[in-house]
């Protein structure tokens, strides 16, 4: 019983000396450091939007020539990874005289794109518009307001 008894306080001095060491070494000021690695994924993500009035308009189409729009269209991507921008215009939505021809419209309106694609990050894109007309052309569009509906698509790779 005194032999264990005896262990028993040699125990209890030897963890009051460790206590104590570990209690003076953090009173000195040291520090311990723990890394972690935090994980997460960014899927594959797009936004388009116009900037500004993104109306176009043209003087009176007078006859065979090209008209420069007034302004253009200051496209705004935002995207996760690559992309290609693309535009068409929608008919259903359109408005036109009774015979104009949809084809001749279509060939006669050019857009031109300073940039048709990027990588990930935020671009802007500036469409311009010209309306070129052939004198043959003029038969396909009868007078009258013309009001077309243009649709971009931003698309990602």
């Amino acid at each position: 019983m005194r032999t264990l008894k005896g262990f028993g306080i040699v125990m209890l001095v030897a963890v009051l000396v460790v206590g104590i060491a570990v209690m003076v070494s953090a009173k000195n000021g040291t520090e311990a450091a723990v890394s972690v690695n935090a994980s997460f994924s960014i899927p594959s993500w797009i936004s388009l939007s116009a900037v500004g009035n993104g109306n176009v308009s043209f003087s009176d189409i007078a006859g065979p020539g090209s008209y420069a729009a007034s302004n253009g269209t200051r496209l705004q991507v935002l995207s996760t990874t690559s992309w290609t921008i693309s535009g068409e215009i929608l008919w259903s939505e359109s408005k036109m005289p009774e015979g104009a021809s949809q084809q001749t419209i279509d060939n006669a309106l050019e857009r031109s794109y300073d940039k048709t694609s990027g990588s990930w990050g935020i671009h802007t894109v500036n469409v311009s518009y010209q309306f070129n007309v052939e004198v043959d052309d003029m038969a396909n569009m009868p007078e009258g307001d013309y009001s077309l509906v243009i649709q971009y698509t931003a698309t990602t790779d």
